[in-house]
């Protein structure tokens, strides 16, 4: 009985009675203090498999770093596997920051917790909270040395708040001044604690996976890949699986990394939930994470053999996009700037006014007398280098919905569904062009063709692991020949293919380079 007793006291409850303080958080937190503390707090399977990621435990002496300890989800993980086969005199020192007062009485609670469990494995903690801003602490401790800060640590654990950052702010100034450009709270977080890391230390976060593309985020993965060895990233097959007591629908990975070169292979893992039960495993080159030469450092993460089949299939294509003579922007027309000329219903003076709302299932559906969004803008000295000439173009909505099973969902614009001789673009959508007029009808076609497909969809999550598709990624697609998606175009006409009957005709006009009549 008196075993039962302690260890019910000790580490195997631990990561339960923390998460029993983090439900109680949740519960008393407003939805306006988690929207501008950007933080949600990390469940107890999460913190536990992202414990599990760090080496087996050797040093005798630890400095552990939390930057957004919240109720010390994390730490109270990384005490417990800590403890796992300790050497003798183990001391485990932790550093953790919260800027909410409130979370800090129970983070006090839970890090009193770990000193009492660890104790009972011969592991003595010692610990001290900072009520602080990490942004502003941690460039103080870097202070005017960007290699070498008057603190630092071997091992860092974190969930960092998820917030844009003006470019103005007191946050982003803070930022340049340690070295780094950082548009979102998170990123700037990670790459201040890797700056803080020791040589050979180890770091694990889970963050949104939105740093692994686009411009914004490329001076962040150039610091972090010059820095760090990138030696693990778990994926979520879900969406809303990694933090859904919170109801957060966002993409987060989980990634590993220690502060040394980096070595050529990458464990690429991914789960259907939050529990780990059901972890898939795959090693492969990094080179196939970050190609070799590529100046943005775009990070392709293909956790499945499927995955990895789509990229490797979509080799064969060569084409940049500027190879085929096309262009593709954002829609040009920003409604709220132009709200005096935007109309309802179209009359002789406007012309069409698209918005993602208009296309559905590949069709275009306008005017919509049903909906929210006005269908029509006059045309006029202020609005007519807005417009397009009006013929045929391919289009994309630059955000899929939560409901939307694809992330590129491509129509055609047919201009006899219209009438007229312009045509306006909502800046939520993406437009595929020749020189600002419209395309080829058997280009257009097999463009939409081509980005609809399963291919080209799994080669896109494979880099872009959010729901935005900016003009940037399309650019990014290797694409088919002309001729060969002109073809494609041709084998269209007049169709509505299923997906499967889609993906057969990409795959034997495209993929095998055939280019049928």
């Amino acid at each position: 009985m008196k075993a039962v007793k302690r260890d019910s006291s000790g580490v195997s409850g631990l990561l339960s009675r923390t998460d029993a303080r983090r439900l109680r958080a949740i519960q008393a937190l407003t939805p306006q203090t988690k929207s501008d503390l950007g933080q949600f707090m990390t469940p107890a399977p999460t913190a536990k498999f992202m414990a599990s990621l760090f080496p087996t435990p050797s040093l005798s002496e630890v400095t552990l770093l939390d930057p957004g300890a919240g109720v010390g989800s994390l730490i109270a993980a990384f005490t417990a596997r800590a403890c796992q086969r300790p050497p003798k005199r183990r001391r485990v020192s932790i550093v953790a920051y919260e800027i909410d007062p409130g979370l800090c009485v129970m983070l006090r609670k839970t890090l009193a917790d770990c000193r009492r469990s660890a104790a009972q494995c011969g592991v003595a903690v010692k610990w001290e909270v900072r009520i602080a801003d990490f942004v502003t602490d941690g460039v103080r401790l870097i202070g005017g040395n960007l290699f070498d800060a008057s603190e630092s640590f071997t091992h860092v654990i974190m969930n960092p708040p998820y917030r844009k950052v003006a470019n103005e702010s007191v946050h982003r100034l803070a930022f340049r001044r340690a070295g780094i450009e950082a548009t979102n709270l998170y990123s700037g977080f990670v790459a201040l604690a890797v700056k803080l890391l020791k040589p050979g230390g180890e770091l694990v976060a889970i963050t949104p996976r939105s740093f692994c593309n686009g411009p914004y985020f490329q001076p962040f993965r150039t610091l972090f890949l010059s820095k760090c060895n990138l030696r693990r990233v778990h994926l979520f097959q879900a969406r809303d699986a990694a933090f859904r007591d919170d109801n957060v629908l966002q993409e987060n990975i989980i990634y590993a990394a220690s502060r040394a070169p980096q070595r050529d292979a990458v464990q690429l893992s991914s789960s259907a939930g939050p529990i780990f039960d059901r972890v898939a495993l795959r090693e492969v080159p990094f080179g196939e994470v970050v190609r070799p030469g590529d100046p943005n450092c775009m990070i392709h993460l293909p956790a499945t053999s499927e995955d990895d089949d789509a990229v490797r299939g979509l080799g064969c294509l060569s084409h940049a996009i500027q190879d085929l003579g096309i262009e593709v922007s954002t829609g040009p027309v920003v409604d709220f700037r132009l709200r005096e000329h935007l109309r309802a219903t179209p009359s002789p003076t406007t012309a069409p006014l698209l918005y993602s709302a208009h296309f559905r299932a590949g069709q275009l559906n306008w005017p919509r007398r049903d909906g929210r969004k006005p269908n029509a803008i006059e045309i006029g000295p202020e609005t007519k280098k807005w417009l397009m000439p009006l013929g045929f173009y391919t289009v994309t909505r630059r955000f899929s919905s939560k409901e939307e099973k694809r992330r590129i969902v491509a129509s055609v614009l047919d201009p006899r569904e219209l009438g007229g001789e312009l045509v306006g673009f909502e800046n939520h959508l993406n437009v595929f062009h020749q020189g600002g007029r419209g395309l080829d009808p058997l280009l257009a076609r097999g463009l939409q063709g081509f980005l609809n497909s399963t291919v080209v969809d799994r080669m896109f999550r494979v880099f872009n692991g959010h729901t935005q598709v900016n003009a940037s990624d399309l650019r990014s697609i290797r694409y088919p020949s002309l001729q060969a998606l002109k073809a494609l175009g041709a084998r269209l006409a007049g169709l509505r293919p299923s997906q499967a009957e889609l993906d057969d005709l990409v795959s034997s006009v495209l993929l095998k380079g055939q280019t049928a009549a």
